[in-house]
């Protein structure tokens, strides 16, 4: 017995489908969507880290302001010294105040040990010690080496000891204080503590005129050795400084390019106490 095929359409039958595919502007629209999603992502994601870098910067200068507090109650309301002793010292006291730099005093209030036990090329780069958004250079950009005699991305404001003349620019010879008494403070929730000083030896916002090949080596600075490092959603960079009260401010306006390199000696966000 022989199979015949019939070529007979049965009834009912839907008639075929054709294969299709995407046409050229189906795809170019579908990569173009893809590839603006994978733009909102990568924002999102920058904006995100962001975030995390700032909160954990202002959580690091809260663990300093509660430190000195802490040091301030058990030494009768005085600070620690502003700078360690790589800094140029003029008391000629055997027990230099820069041997009680707040790098050292401090750090046990936090759990940590003092700056100077820790050996070179071991110095912290993390933790409440640095600002998780400070990027440093090769070390050949530097008079310095970062990486081996460590760096610091936060500054004591140096303008709260006056032992010697530093930052005075010339003209005041009246050395009245080693340590701050916060007794002697007028404004402490006006005068800055601590901030953001640049790692950068490019230049920061006010020092930009020159290449700071010392950058983030001394543990206190003056204005020229601010620096901006985060960035808000409208677009404003500034940073995050601690007062002496305590309290941590994200600021941009203190970062203004015009303003003077020294400060007015009745600007209290600077210093203690008018002289």
């Amino acid at each position: 017995m022989r199979w015949k095929w019939s070529t007979q359409k049965k009834e009912g039958t839907p008639p075929p489908v054709p294969c299709g595919g995407f046409t050229l502007v189906e795809l170019l629209v579908s990569l173009a969507i893809l590839a603006l999603l994978a733009a909102v992502l990568c924002v999102s994601f920058v904006r995100a880290r962001q975030m995390a870098q700032e909160t954990a910067c202002r959580s690091n200068l809260r663990a300093w302001g509660a430190a000195f507090h802490a040091y301030a109650l058990d030494h009768k309301g005085f600070f620690p010294h502003t700078d360690d002793v790589r800094r140029s010292d003029k008391s000629g006291l055997a027990d230099s105040p820069h041997n009680h730099c707040y790098i050292d005093e401090l750090p046990p209030y936090m759990g940590d040990r003092p700056w100077r036990e820790y050996p070179n090329g071991e110095k912290p780069k993390s933790g409440f010690w640095q600002c998780p958004a400070a990027k440093v250079r090769p070390d050949k950009e530097y008079n310095y080496s970062p990486s081996k005699a460590g760096y610091h991305s936060y500054a004591m404001n140096s303008y709260l000891a006056h032992d010697f003349d530093y930052g005075m620019g010339g003209h005041i010879t009246d050395y009245r204080y080693s340590y701050l008494n916060l007794a002697m403070c007028e404004s402490p929730a006006q005068t800055i503590l601590l901030f953001e000083q640049t790692v950068d030896p490019r230049g920061s916002v006010l020092g930009n005129r020159f290449r700071i090949r010392a950058a983030g080596y001394q543990t206190a600075e003056d204005v020229t050795a601010l620096s901006v490092r985060h960035r808000r959603i409208l677009g404003k960079e500034g940073g995050n400084l601690l007062f002496v009260d305590g309290h941590v401010q994200w600021r941009d306006e203190v970062w203004a390019k015009q303003r003077s390199d020294i400060p007015a000696r009745n600007d209290l966000e600077w210093y203690p106490f008018v002289f």
